[in-house]
């Protein structure tokens, strides 16, 4: 029974990680948008990006090395979170896999 627990939880936490990974590009716009306008300028020169544009352009920006340049804690947060969640959820969905495949045997 604890196995099943296990594994629902990382199953969960993998969830978790990737809706993060999802959620951080527009929390990092955000926060751009309100404390940099100058940067938010470049980044969004129509100022049309809105939903999925929006998600594809801070793609590109966050791979830049633009975002630790702005020296902002809040920004640096968010970027972690985009840059390493993603890592995390597969990690918890391969134990979880694992374990799965080590009950069976």
């Amino acid at each position: 029974m604890s196995h099943f627990i296990v594994y629902i939880v990382l199953l969960l936490a993998g969830l978790v990680c990737l809706v993060l990974h999802y959620v951080a590009p527009f929390r990092v716009a955000r926060r751009i948008r309100q404390q940099h306008p100058q940067h938010w300028q470049i980044i969004d020169d129509r100022g049309s990006a809105r939903g999925v544009r929006l998600w594809m352009r801070m793609q590109h920006v966050l791979r830049s090395p633009a975002i630790p340049a702005l020296a902002d804690p809040i920004v640096t947060r968010w970027w972690r979170t985009w840059r390493y969640s993603q890592w995390l959820a597969w990690a918890c969905w391969l134990v979880a896999l694992g374990l799965q495949w080590v009950q069976r045997g």
